[in-house]
């Protein structure tokens, strides 16, 4: 522990930003993780039919209601985006931030180069020691915030692929219910669709 700490307090400021950083991106990380679960075991299985009666309420038109379903689905799942932008620019700023205190690190080496020459070796030494310490840890941040970022947006992505694929089936089976009905000259009141789900969501 302490070594690491030490490692850390040799990076200078850049390192303490990007320790930051890593604990405000992996607070987030942690959250939408438990968000993902929580939604898969109280809202996931409803939300299918809920999204299909709001629909189907107040539309009549096919072309309209598929819209308003990717429209309501995208609305859904808005409150699981909120902390992916943050994940995302932590996992670009960081190597870019170990960049800087390279660039840093470097230039604090060639400025003793330049006062003393190589007779000062230690202060030569200190110099890219900071170069490598930030790049090192920029990169030990980034590269789980990228892991990270991608499997959780490809999580939503797949949630609501299949969200998308339930409300469509059972619209379908409203559908062709409807049609149904109507060939055998069964009056369908207007309502109908709305009766369907709450069984479906029942």
């Amino acid at each position: 522990m302490n070594y690491i700490l030490d490692f850390i307090q040799q990076g200078g400021v850049i390192a303490y930003v990007l320790v930051a950083m890593n604990f405000v991106g992996y607070s987030i990380i942690v959250w939408k993780i438990i968000s993902l679960i929580l939604f898969n075991r109280s809202i996931r299985k409803r939300l299918p039919s809920k999204i299909l009666h709001r629909v189907v309420t107040h539309n009549t038109d096919h072309h309209i209601i598929i819209e308003s379903i990717r429209t309501e689905i995208a609305l859904a799942f808005s409150p699981l985006q909120k902390g992916m932008t943050t994940i995302e620019n932590i996992a670009s700023i960081s190597p870019l931030l170990g960049l800087l205190g390279t660039v840093f690190g470097i230039f604090n080496a060639f400025s003793v180069i330049a006062v003393s020459g190589l007779s000062d070796a230690g202060a030569f030494a200190t110099g890219i020691k900071l170069a490598l310490i930030t790049t090192v840890i920029g990169l030990v941040v980034a590269i789980p915030h990228v892991i990270s970022f991608n499997y959780l947006n490809a999580r939503m992505e797949s949630e609501q692929d299949n969200v998308e694929n339930d409300v469509l089936l059972q619209l379908g089976r409203i559908l062709k219910e409807k049609d149904h009905r109507r060939s055998q000259g069964v009056a369908t009141s207007p309502s109908a669709p709305r009766n369907d789900i709450i069984d479906e969501d029942a």
